[in-house]
């Protein structure tokens, strides 16, 4: 074992990792650890939590995809992580100094957690041992971290020889290469019996493993190296700017949303605005039609409640009233018409429609059902519309005419009418509201 503790070979590998944020690649600003123990910078992970569900209160480690549980202030009240690695001089003979990464009470590293790639001081060790989720973690002595550390691990864990699970009296002293398990001397009579299965020493099993993954991760950094040369962008800087990138989306998407939606709130306004413009001007027109009939009906109160003189002190008003109502009334164009008003949905995406301010007669399957038991479509050349937009049907005898409720409003017999005694066979309807020309079948 090599003396001086931590040597200036193992500083170099681990210094800049341990001074670089993984996922900015930048020094450490105000870094915070996880529960994993992987530190970020704090801007990282504010970052971080923006493309992961804001809903969840844990936030995933980028690296391991293990979870930490926020609390209600999320990232800003994680525990500071790691900074630098201090490399300080001491009295002569000491060496080299390592500090804690995982507090900062300045306390000196004693070990170091190869999971994490964090050194750890005597209280911080403590720590990451009571915690389920690290105890799985490798963690090494500073004075066993050198070159010569891992054939040394390696000695000693040989020397640390298990028991067998099924002999327990028996250690594992063998290992079955037909099998790839550790067997003792009892399994050669039993499951792993030598007529059928071979058998080697475990350290000649351990210099072939060793030597077939050390082959195998050989071939491995090959290939890492041309990913390498062939993606200079790391894999987690490519993660991270995905979820960044995510991110930036999400907020493309929904600033988009809010304008389109915007817009469609300001023709929402604009239609109701008009729809009720429309409605008070009509309104106004349907309220003016009424006046001639108060008119009238007060003239006639007059008329036959009052004294000849106080008829004849009137006369001249009520003349002028009346005739002043006969121009206001044939001035407007009442039309039962003018009481529908409707709206026709848009057909395109991210549009609302239009108002509809004329009624157009469309065929209507409950109308025809209801009337004639559905046997209108059989007698088309008997339907006419005016120019009131009512719907004249001819029902033989009779031709009836409806309104856009489907209320019948009038009937007559159009052939009595005309001194004819005949069966009228079609409709015809000129601008007048008359019916201008009908067939007669004569029997």
């Amino acid at each position: 074992m090599a003396e001086g503790g931590v040597t200036d070979l193992a500083l170099d590998e681990t210094q800049k990792e341990l001074q670089e944020c993984p996922i900015c690649y930048t020094e450490y600003k105000d870094p915070r650890m996880l529960d994993c123990s992987h530190s970020f910078c704090l801007k990282c992970l504010q970052e971080l939590r923006l493309t992961q569900n804001k809903d969840d209160k844990n936030i995933v480690c980028p690296l391991c995809r293990k979870e930490t549980a926020l609390t209600g202030a999320g990232v800003d009240m994680l525990p500071g992580g790691s900074k630098d690695v201090n490399q300080q001089e001491q009295t002569e003979g000491q060496g080299l100094k390592v500090m804690c990464q995982a507090c900062d009470e300045e306390n000196e590293a004693i070990s170091r957690c190869r999971d994490c790639k964090h050194y750890l001081c005597q209280e911080c060790l403590k720590a990451h041992n009571r915690l389920a989720s690290l105890r799985a973690h490798k963690i090494v002595a500073l004075t066993e971290l050198n070159v010569e550390s891992e054939e040394i691990t390696e000695d000693i864990e040989l020397k640390k020889v298990p028991k067998c699970c099924k002999h327990t009296d028996h250690d594992l002293c063998l290992y079955c290469d037909t099998c790839e398990v550790l067997i003792c001397n009892e399994c050669t009579n039993f499951d792993h019996r030598e007529s059928l299965h071979s058998h080697i020493s475990v350290d000649e099993a351990f210099s072939k493993c060793k030597q077939e993954v050390n082959e195998s991760a050989s071939k491995t950094e090959e290939y890492i190296k041309a990913f390498l040369s062939a993606n200079p962008v790391s894999v987690d800087h490519s993660r991270y700017r995905l979820d960044m990138m995510l991110a930036k989306t999400y907020s493309q998407i929904t600033l988009k949303a809010e304008k389109e939606i915007t817009k469609i709130r300001e023709k929402e306004k604009q239609l109701k605005k008009e729809a009720r413009d429309i409605v008070i001007k009509r309104d106004m027109e349907f309220a003016y039609a009424t006046i001639p009939e108060q008119t009238l009906s007060k003239v006639n109160e007059v008329m036959t409640t009052a004294t000849y003189y106080e008829i004849l002190e009137s006369k001249k008003k009520m003349l002028r009233d009346l005739n002043e109502q006969v121009k206001v009334h044939k001035s407007l164009d009442i039309k039962h018409g003018k009481s529908f008003l409707g709206f026709k949905e848009s057909e395109e995406d991210v549009q609302l429609g239009t108002l509809l301010l004329e009624e157009k007669w469309e065929r209507d399957e409950t109308f025809a059902n209801v009337y004639g038991s559905g046997q209108l479509a059989a007698y088309s050349t008997t339907l006419a519309i005016n120019k009131d937009d009512q719907l004249l049907i001819l029902d033989n005898p009779a031709v009836k005419i409806f309104n856009k409720e489907y209320q019948l409003l009038h009937q007559f017999l159009p052939g009595k009418e005309a001194g004819v005694d005949g069966t009228p066979t079609c409709l015809a309807v000129d601008s007048s509201n008359l019916i201008a020309d009908w067939l007669i079948l004569v029997l």
